[in-house]
């Protein structure tokens, strides 16, 4: 009885919601400056739940006249404010040597002091001056970014070593030494609902595609959060197709690799605090293009590229083709290492799936252990982890030397891809076709890759086909995005193009 009381009890318990504060929670009603310092003084401070952090320096014009600066220490920068505001204050008279110093600091004038919070959150100033019904935001944001150095994850042997940073205009500087053309055009956007991310679209006017830059307009103009916005989210609402495995967007540290696709006619986005660049629209064969390729010979980079392709089909099929053959087709084995395979497989205590996601789970956890690290003992994790794990799983009898092989043969493959968003697709495209060899066979893995065939073709980024130059095909498009041509012959096809569209 009194169990069926307690369970009583808890199910009249109203449902747990978890909290869930926004931006939205904290909105600053619209209030106008007050002539009276302490009134805005008290104002700021309320608003900003007296933060320790905010400094408030009391000054006088002629010694008649009252004046308050304001500012958020953590975010201005003192020395800027000494050297343009404090040195010259002494020389300040009258309204007219007040309108030099201001000047000088680029002020915006405010009539209301709730917009005067923003600018203090940029790391502005706040003067406020004793009789005034306005105020004036003083630009003193303390800029703090690290050096131009080598993009981490994007390595290359020929080449500028120039990656972007945190710091959005610089990203634009680097690109601009690059692409001098004079309709280069950037438009900055404020995105979510407080328009609290900035952002900034790149492309060369008369190249780029007009309606997919109003496209992207239109869905950036969707996001309507006030949580911080990351490239992450906003690759979400530029994606035609959100729920598919494959990225329909390239993002890329490397100025160069940004200048190749504007000149191509795609549209480049910065978010400001990022050292990212997503490029858009993108097609399946842009992922396996490096710069490399172009600071090569020829055949070289056709070689490499074709190499590129190979292992994506390796990475994803590999382990279900191990599957395939240990559980269904073993007579295509040549005879010669019939024995070899028997022996190696035959002791193993659980079907060969099994012995396949354990490995692959291992290998994940491996490369997820090493990524989380410090660099140097992410990578002693990455090497002795993989090479005492793998013979001990061995020597236990858990796994087949095979197994080993071919779980480290398509890691090599995965890691082959020059993107990393395609990278990760590929770690996870190969588990449907690893179930599906273990039901089926053969049969499963074909049924699997005519799945993600059909996908592929019909899949697009901006309205761009996706897996261009084969669906739609495209002979020119095959000697630019599969192989590579000479620059020479490349050079020729894009005049003809040119004179072709200029007799239509």
């Amino acid at each position: 009885m009194k169990f069926m009381q307690l369970f009583n009890k808890k199910k009249r318990q109203k449902n747990y919601e978890e909290p869930n504060p926004t931006i939205a929670d904290y909105e600053i009603p619209p209030k106008p400056t007050n002539s009276v310092l302490n009134t805005n003084r008290v104002f700021i401070k309320e608003t900003l739940n007296y933060t320790e952090d905010l400094t408030e320096n009391e000054l006088q014009i002629n010694q008649d006249t009252d004046c308050l600066l304001m500012f958020i220490e953590s975010l201005s920068d003192e020395e800027k404010l000494e050297k343009n505001f404090y040195s010259k204050w002494e020389n300040v008279y009258s309204t007219w040597d007040l309108e030099k110093v201001l000047k000088n600091m680029d002020a915006i004038k405010l009539l209301h002091v709730s917009d005067a919070i923003p600018h203090l959150l940029e790391g502005k100033s706040i003067l406020f001056i004793d009789g005034f019904e306005y105020c004036y935001s003083l630009n003193s944001t303390k800029v703090i970014q690290r050096e131009i150095g080598q993009p981490d994850n994007e390595q290359v042997i020929r080449g500028g070593h120039q990656g972007f940073v945190e710091k959005m205009i610089v990203n634009i500087y680097l690109l601009r030494q690059l692409v001098h053309h004079p309709q280069l055009t950037v438009r900055y956007e404020h995105i979510g609902e407080k328009k609290n991310t900035k952002l900034s679209l790149l492309f060369i006017e008369g190249i780029a595609d007009k309606e997919q830059i109003n496209e992207i307009g239109r869905r950036l103009a969707k996001i309507k959060t006030n949580k911080l916005i990351s490239s992450g989210l906003i690759e979400e609402y530029l994606e035609d197709s959100p729920y598919s495995p494959f990225p329909q967007y390239m993002s890329t540290e490397r100025p160069d690799r940004c200048a190749l696709n504007l000149l191509d006619g795609k549209i480049i986005i910065f978010i400001d605090g990022e050292s990212t660049a997503l490029i858009l629209p993108i097609t399946f064969f842009s992922f396996y293009q490096s710069n490399d390729d172009y600071n090569s010979r020829w055949y070289a980079g056709s070689f490499y590229r074709l190499l590129r392709l190979f292992s994506f089909i390796t990475a994803v099929t590999l382990p279900g083709v191990y599957i395939a053959i240990i559980s269904f087709h073993f007579e295509i084995i040549p005879y010669g290492m019939t024995y070899v395979i028997k022996d190696a497989v035959e002791l193993i205590p659980y079907p060969p799936i099994i012995e396949a996601f354990f490995m692959e789970l291992t290998l994940e956890l491996i490369r997820e252990a090493g990524i989380r690290l410090p660099s140097p003992i992410g990578q002693t994790i990455g090497i002795v982890g993989g090479l005492v794990i793998g013979d001990a799983v061995v020597n236990a009898g858990f796994v087949s030397s095979i197994m080993i092989i071919v779980v480290a043969l398509t890691a090599i493959s995965s890691f082959v891809v020059p993107a990393n968003e395609m990278n990760m697709s590929i770690r996870l495209l190969r588990f449907p076709i690893m179930i599906m060899a273990s039901l089926l066979g053969f049969v499963g893995i074909i049924f699997c890759l005519n799945l993600y065939l059909i996908h592929l073709c019909k899949l697009t980024s901006l309205g761009q086909p996706y897996f261009y130059p084969l669906a739609p095909f495209s002979f020119k498009g095959l000697l630019k995005d599969i192989v590579r041509i000479p620059h020479t012959k490349m050079n020729m096809l894009e005049a003809n193009k040119k004179s072709k569209n200029k007799e239509s």
